[in-house]
């Protein structure tokens, strides 16, 4: 899975350069208001998706990659989340028992699963395969079954490793 994870991550990162080059801006404009007005005007230009297009890419990849280079130097997205309410009595791994529900924040989301704060120090992971529609929030539109960063979630502990501090959930539903 790793060689996969690193194949996407490439070619992401490919397509990042390409944008750079195609907008005259380089790594050292990033976050700064030149990269904004750069972009901007490319984008006025011929729209996302022409963009992507002519990129090779994917029209929702190239605006993760414009949001990326258009955040202001040390723009942190999770700072403006709402804090999930934890269990006050579940504060770290030893704590937790299979079967318990609880809920959390999405922290990351990666070709194999989500990462949840559940409030124990550790993030746990529902696994790709535990993330189906039916579990998903009707009231917000997706373009797949995939959760993003902030997003509040019930969950199961399925599996704790102790000793290798992992900790898998399975997918309740989106709050």
């Amino acid at each position: 899975m790793a060689s996969l994870t690193t194949a996407a991550d490439e070619k992401r990162a490919n397509s990042e350069r390409r944008f750079l080059d195609l907008i005259g801006g380089n790594a050292n404009e990033i976050g700064k208001s030149e990269m904004q007005q750069k972009v901007n005007v490319v984008v006025e230009r011929e729209g996302i998706e022409g963009l992507a297009k002519s990129l090779n890419t994917a029209g929702h990849t190239l605006q993760i990659i414009i949001d990326g280079l258009t955040q202001p130097e040390g723009y942190d997205i999770r700072k403006d989340f709402e804090k999930p309410d934890f269990k006050r009595s579940i504060v770290c791994l030893e704590d937790l028992s299979i079967g318990t529900v609880l809920t959390g924040r999405v922290e990351n989301a990666t070709l194999f699963g989500v990462f949840v704060d559940i409030g124990v120090g550790r993030a746990g992971l529902i696994p790709i395969r535990s993330i189906t529609e039916d579990k998903l929030s009707k009231v917000k539109k997706r373009r797949s079954l995939s959760l993003g960063p902030g997003e509040k979630v019930e969950v199961t502990v399925r599996e704790i490793d102790i000793p290798r501090s992992r900790i898998t959930l399975d997918l309740i539903r989106v709050l």
